[in-house]
């Protein structure tokens, strides 16, 4: 029997193929960010009252009242929606790819094993559902079809209102590409998503009329090195940035040695893409899947300048950076797990560990598990109170909330942070006051005092 030399796959197949390799990671909850376990709780209250409230502003209506639909599903379910929503976005990169007749494989590879794509598959977050459907408008832009361009445009900023930004390069797109039909293409674009914009945000604006447009930082900026390190290893792991590095100055050095490149109207929209996205990173840097947008520009990039042997390399660190060599959180509660080839040290008076056998995405799975584990011990040890009592949970209030359900000690009520006014007016009638770990430093920081001891104790 002869072999063939070389195994070909559809887009279809390929997309496929790719999703199997997250189906194993569903069944973890809902996600290691505290607004992952917000999102169930705000669909069943949606689901249940017929009214709109946002999980957190400025509102993300698509997803949101897509959940509604199977709120009380559990995190299996809503991970697999998302899981279903990036594997489209995933087949529309291979087509936008193969429209460009581009090499297709290698720079598709890069960005599902890019670690902050992966984990992202897997939970029921809004980053892979925006970047999805940016991913979609683009393939329609190319090939014209200005009114879907539009839908899938607006679709993405009702999961994501920062996803609006990917217009800019659109607009770079067109006025390249196109510059007779430029203004009216344009006009379209915009004209089409601001239609279907507004049609997706009617039930926020029914409920917050113009006042949803906004963002509350209720904590201090992170240091830059906690912010370099999102945008950087957090989002790319070890591996994965020397990558990205790689494709870097490759494609630099043949853009010098080629400069005749930077007037292909893909590739603007690509440098364009990458750079917009980039500066709204550095503008409100809180997260590392806020690198995601990126992700679809960079690679399309790398598909347009780098060359096989090139990006073969890139899907051999990334895949790496996934499993192996990651530096993360060191927390017994919140962080990652950590293995026995592994080194503790401090960086801005946060503990973090170089783990051998724990990659950016390993990590995340574990750090899921942890949040659930030490959830369920705070419930269980609720179970035992029989007084009136009050805990201040911060960043595990979302998950005691769903993970407690059928199972509440009516005496015990859990809040997100107090002030120092309710606090007091707690204890003044007999509550009995705690704090969950960290928790008390946290909310003394929100309300920009240091009262919180003077209520509380741990619990």
């Amino acid at each position: 029997m002869k072999w063939p030399n070389k195994i070909t796959f559809s887009p279809l197949l390929f997309t496929l193929l790719i999703a199997l390799t997250r189906i194993p990671f569903l069944f973890f909850g809902y996600g290691s960010e505290e607004d992952a376990w917000a999102l169930p709780l705000v669909a069943e209250r949606i689901a249940n009252s017929g009214v709109y409230e946002v999980s957190r502003l400025p509102g993300h209506p698509f997803q949101e009242i897509i959940y509604t639909l199977i709120w009380n599903a559990g995190p299996v379910v809503y991970n697999l929606i998302t899981l279903i929503v990036s594997s489209f976005g995933v087949y529309f990169f291979i087509r936008i790819l193969q429209f460009l007749k581009l090499e297709w494989k290698w720079a598709t590879l890069c960005l599902t094993f890019t670690p902050i794509f992966y984990i992202n598959c897997t939970n029921n977050m809004d980053y892979i559902w925006a970047c999805s459907f940016i991913i979609i408008s683009l393939y329609y832009l190319l090939n014209n079809r200005l009114l879907l361009t539009g839908l899938f445009l607006a679709i993405a900023i009702g999961c994501r209102i920062t996803s609006g930004a990917a217009f800019l390069p659109m607009i770079v797109y067109l006025a390249t590409s196109n510059q007779k039909q430029f203004l009216k293409s344009a006009f379209q674009i915009c004209f089409y998503t601001s239609i279907f914009c507004f049609i997706i945000f009617i039930p926020v604006l029914k409920e917050y009329g113009l006042t949803f447009f906004t963002y509350y930082q209720h904590f201090p900026t992170p240091s830059f090195a906690k912010n370099f390190y999102k945008g950087s290893i957090g989002a790319f792991g070890i591996t994965g940035y020397l990558a990205v590095f790689i494709f870097i100055i490759y494609s630099l050095k043949k853009l010098i040695r080629q400069p005749e490149l930077l007037k292909s109207p893909i590739l603007l929209l690509a440098l364009s893409g990458i750079m917009i996205f980039k500066i709204a990173f550095i503008s409100l840097p809180l997260k590392s899947a806020f690198i995601i947008p990126i992700l679809p520009y960079l690679f399309l990039m790398t598909a347009i300048l780098c060359n096989e042997y090139i990006q073969k390399t890139g899907v051999l660190l990334l895949i790496i950076a996934c499993f192996f060599f990651g530096i993360n959180l060191s927390d017994p509660l919140r962080g990652s797990k950590e293995s026995a080839l592994s080194y503790t040290f401090n960086v801005s008076n946060q503990k973090v560990v170089f783990d051998v056998f724990s990659g950016i995405f390993t990590a995340d799975i574990t750090k899921r598990i942890n949040r659930t584990e030490f959830s369920e011990s705070i419930i269980e040890k609720a179970s035992l109170i029989n007084q009136p009592t009050y805990v201040i949970a911060g960043w595990y209030l979302s998950d005691i909330l769903v993970l407690q359900k059928g199972r509440e000690n009516k005496l015990v009520e859990y809040s997100y942070y107090t002030d120092e006014q309710k606090l007091d007016s707690l204890k003044s009638n007999g509550i009995n006051l705690f704090y969950l770990p960290q928790q008390n430093e946290l909310n003394d920081l929100r309300f920009k005092n240091t009262f919180t001891q003077k209520y509380a104790r741990p619990f």
